[in-house]
């Protein structure tokens, strides 16, 4: 599954868990967002190794979250399910091994890592608390 779309999916089942008290099974969440339920509990096994979502195994069982949706901005959430360099990263790929390629990766990097920093903040500005209002 693609990061973007994993991200997207995460940060949905944190929103219906956030939005009303009680349990949810991985079932009833993937029936809402309208995702695949083997696919859903990947992600939330990730979001319960993170520390965001608790699970309750077992008849009667099922996800709740573990913060207040006000303490989980989607910076935590993207953190949590993303594996892979971001796509812009891809950048370095077009550069080679001669000196034009290597002057313009260091300038690559630069716009890169600024990238990074100004997603990151953006991402830090929301909360999950903040989708549900």
């Amino acid at each position: 599954m693609a990061e973007l779309k994993r991200f997207g999916y995460g940060i949905q089942a944190l929103v219906v868990l956030a939005s009303s008290p009680g349990q949810y099974s991985s079932a009833e969440i993937a029936e809402q967002i309208h995702c695949e339920p083997t696919a859903l509990r990947k992600i939330l096994s990730r979001l319960t190794d993170a520390g965001y979502i608790e699970v309750r195994q077992g008849r009667g069982g099922g996800y709740t979250l573990a913060k207040a949706p006000a303490d989980i901005t989607l910076s935590d959430v993207y953190g949590a399910l993303h594996d892979e360099s971001p796509v812009w990263d891809r950048m370095l790929d077009t550069t080679g091994n001669h000196l034009f390629g290597h002057k313009v990766r260091m300038s690559f990097e630069q716009i890169m890592n600024d990238i990074h920093i100004q997603v990151d903040q953006v991402l830090m500005s929301y909360t999950v608390a903040d989708l549900i209002e």
